[in-house]
């Protein structure tokens, strides 16, 4: 399973008690799988560390360690945050009684 798969898992879960995505509890994933965030309900607020480029400076740095230039050390990659709907109460105009 998925860290979104378990971020869905809990969202079930919450319904399953009588609470509320996003109303009563902001919930977010990690990784930002496409089918997974979208088909949860409310789709999943996730972070999106880029693993496309992530695994691109991988490659290029076992290529250059390969080469005789390695770099070692901590290596910090940007990431950003996703928002959708498990986050995000919809602005609903209140209506008096």
């Amino acid at each position: 399973m998925t860290e979104l798969g378990a971020a869905r898992g809990v969202a079930e879960a919450l319904r399953a008690v009588g609470r509320r995505v996003p109303q009563d509890v902001a919930l977010v994933g990690f990784d930002n799988w496409g089918v997974m965030t979208e088909a949860s309900q409310p789709p999943l607020t996730s972070v999106d560390m880029d693993l496309e480029g992530l695994g691109r400076v991988a490659a290029e740095m076992l290529l250059a360690a390969i080469n005789g230039d390695p770099s070692p050390g901590r290596h910090a990659r940007p990431c950003r945050l996703v928002v959708r709907e498990s986050t995000t109460v919809p602005l609903v105009p209140e209506t008096t009684p």
